[in-house]
């Protein structure tokens, strides 16, 4: 090709060109290389006339000169600040998929999708959308748009987590924490963090640095709350639950006394650390317009926690960590359920957990004495069996009757001779009201006085295991135990029942 006017002649020349509509129906006219924004917006967003003229003007907004040096968080603010009282009444429901979503990113019908939805949102009407739609809408209460304060978007975004979290579970682990953040950021009554986990958290370490001032029950919370974990699922825990509490607390006390004694810091630094200031980024992961003011500067939380704000930044002061995270907690737990597992001689085991063998012999210990506190218990417990105390009454009544004495009896001798008053009180003392009969009574006064039982069983015509079984077994209605016991082949009466056994037996 010689020049330019070569080329177009060529083109001009073929005959299919000259005849294509395209080329004949264009009507090709000077261009400016640079446009207005006003020029970009027509050929961009063509007028719709079915579309309310506020909503185009919002769109209009994002061509303006300062929104294009302006930041996503800014741009949402200004156009969210000019629709907050727009209602919509769009008939379709477009869906939309966006992360961190905000008007620009949505086409014209998604938004007047969302806007429709936000209409009816506010008048109660909770409808299933897209997660998107949503996180619009949630963008818009932490900004306050739309609300009238900050305690009306508060309790707008507390509402709209109640309906949406079990349809859309994703919300609770970002507007739990937004919702914190709405309180430390605008100055809310920080009661309003009583249930939060943070809260939470701030609490069982509280217990944790100071555990002699709290219940085993507290202790044990504590630290099934700061636990990665869980022992209130464990089968063990479920059938011991009040064992596994008791070893639990009573050997992470005794851990940690030792560790405090042979290490330079606590067992509770070295599980959380020490108090420290860290930064805090406020609405995390939200369209969030920091260029507002903070109405507070420092908000104290509890007693071991605060947040404050200097030089453009927030900061938490505190301790590290969240509910149910930390992992040297939940290796603790896990090895006192699987350590007990074995002492209990339970058929599901666990699997050994990589502990100290220190650690392991403080659990280890600590079983061992509450099993043996358990024996010791269930040896000195009395079961009373209701069904017996009719015959005890029928006991108690045959007694009663053979103690008493006629009144005539004693007017007819009112004044007997000394020897006569010493033979009618041996006769009483000695008489035998028990249901024992006369050679079951005689062993009892050897057992019991220090007499020889081998010759009083003998003189019964029996043999000293057959006579403790007999009595035992008479006195069970009495006293709802065995009140003889051998050690090797001798008998002897059971320590916790000799006085009484006094009482109803003379020497």
């Amino acid at each position: 090709m010689k020049n330019i006017d070569d080329l177009i002649e060529l083109i001009m020349g073929d005959p299919k060109l000259r005849e294509s509509k395209t080329l004949g129906e264009k009507v090709y006219r000077d261009e400016p290389i640079l446009k207005r924004a006003s020029q970009l917006v027509r050929d961009i967003v063509p007028p719709k006339d079915d579309t309310h003229a506020q909503l185009m003007e919002m769109r209009r907004m994002v061509y303006s000169p300062e929104a294009q040096w302006r930041s996503r968080e800014w741009l949402f603010g200004k156009q969210g600040k000019f629709m907050e009282d727009f209602e919509d009444s769009f008939d379709k429901n477009v869906p939309f998929e966006h992360y961190f979503p905000i008007y620009n990113d949505m086409t014209l019908e998604q938004q007047r999708t969302y806007f429709t939805w936000r209409t009816r949102i506010r008048k109660g009407e909770f409808c299933e959308t897209s997660l998107s739609y949503i996180f619009v809408y949630i963008y818009e209460l932490i900004n306050l748009i739309g609300v009238k304060n900050a305690r009306e978007g508060y309790d707008s975004l507390k509402n709209l987590l109640e309906h949406y979290s079990e349809s859309q579970p994703k919300l609770k682990r970002f507007v739990s924490a937004w919702l914190d953040d709405m309180v430390i950021y605008y100055g809310l009554d920080t009661s309003l963090l009583e249930k939060s986990g943070m809260i939470e958290y701030d609490k069982a370490l509280a217990i944790l640095l100071d555990m002699d001032k709290h219940s085993d029950e507290e202790v044990f919370s504590a630290l099934c709350l700061t636990s990665s974990y869980n022992a209130g699922k464990s089968a063990f825990y479920k059938v011991y639950p009040e064992d596994f509490c008791t070893v639990s607390v009573r050997s992470y006390k005794s851990f940690s006394e030792y560790y405090g004694s042979h290490r330079k810091k606590t067992l509770f630094e070295k599980h959380f650390g020490k108090c420290t200031v860290s930064v805090h980024q406020m609405f995390n992961s939200a369209v969030f317009c920091h260029y507002r003011s903070s109405p507070k500067n420092s908000v104290v939380i509890d007693d071991i926690r605060r947040f404050f704000y200097r030089g453009g930044e927030w900061y938490t002061e505190g301790y590290a960590g969240k509910l149910h995270s930390n992992k040297e907690i939940g290796m603790f737990l896990r090895a006192v359920d699987s350590l007990m597992r074995s002492k209990y001689k339970e058929k599901a085991r666990l699997q050994n957990v990589d502990i100290t063998k220190q650690l392991s012999k403080i659990i280890t210990e600590q079983i061992d004495i509450l099993l043996e506190e358990k024996k010791r218990a269930e040896a000195m417990r009395v079961d009373i069996d209701l069904t017996k105390l009719g015959s005890i009454r029928r006991a108690a009544d045959i007694t009663r009757d053979k103690l008493i004495v006629d009144e005539e009896d004693l007017e007819e001798d009112i004044c007997p001779q000394p020897d006569m008053q010493e033979d009618v009180h041996e006769e009483i003392v000695r008489e035998n009201t028990t249901p024992l009969d006369s050679g079951e009574y005689a062993f009892m006064q050897a057992l019991l006085y220090g007499g020889d039982y081998q010759s009083a069983a003998k003189n019964a015509g029996s043999m000293p295991s057959v006579m403790a079984d007999s009595i035992n077994e008479k006195l069970y209605d009495i006293f709802a135990d065995t009140v003889i016991e051998f050690d090797g082949d001798t008998p002897a009466v059971i320590e916790d029942y000799e006085e009484e056994l006094k009482g109803m037996i003379l020497p």
